[in-house]
């Protein structure tokens, strides 16, 4: 049986060993996934709960009604909150843009990434939505980014800010940096 400065060790350990996961797996994103350019949308520049913090909102977030027609069309599924979409993202211009979107993952050499609906699908217990026409609302895990202290004041959205988002074959992404005005920033 395990005395308790073993159980302590071993729980550290464990603990260590999941971070560390997590970094190899961010790691792996970036290193060897495609770069994207994202617009992003303005948003409330700060959360006055958690310091210095942004939340961003991109060119791709809001999925127009047309695409999600088509998709439900095909597919013959209605799309619910919280279901996992694939966003084919097509290259025009110098931003990514929505191409297509699908419920199954893309098996050929697309470009794609992974969002979950947060808005605008059926409920998960309803039959009906609550707006037809609204489009729907998808969040990337790439929405939150933390800034140092004091920089948040100085972010506008009027100097075209965009980020550059590395995503993997399996369409997980990082954002890997904000650029305001052609610009790193912070």
């Amino acid at each position: 049986m395990l005395d308790k400065k073993k159980k302590f060790i071993l729980a550290i350990a464990l603990q260590v060993a999941v971070i560390f996961a997590i970094i190899l797996f961010k790691s792996s994103v970036i290193f060897g996934g495609a770069n994207v350019l994202l617009q992003i949308e303005p948003v409330d520049p700060r959360d006055f709960l958690r310091g210095d913090y942004m939340t961003f909102r991109y060119n791709i977030s809001h999925i127009d009604w047309p695409h999600q027609n088509r998709l439900e069309s095909t597919s013959g599924e209605r799309i619910r909150n919280g279901d996992t979409l694939y966003v084919i993202l097509r290259q025009g211009g110098k931003y990514g843009n929505v191409e297509e979107i699908r419920k199954t993952k893309p098996s050929g050499g697309e470009l794609f990434i992974k969002g979950k609906v947060e808005r605008g699908g059926l409920a998960m217990d309803s039959l009906y939505e609550s707006d037809l026409y609204g489009g729907l609302d998808l969040a990337y895990g790439i929405e939150q980014y933390f800034i140092p202290e004091g920089k948040g004041q100085n972010f506008s959205f009027w100097d075209w800010p965009y980020a550059l988002v590395a995503i993997d074959s399996n369409g997980n992404a990082v954002l890997k940096q904000v650029f305001v005005d052609d610009k790193p920033w912070p």
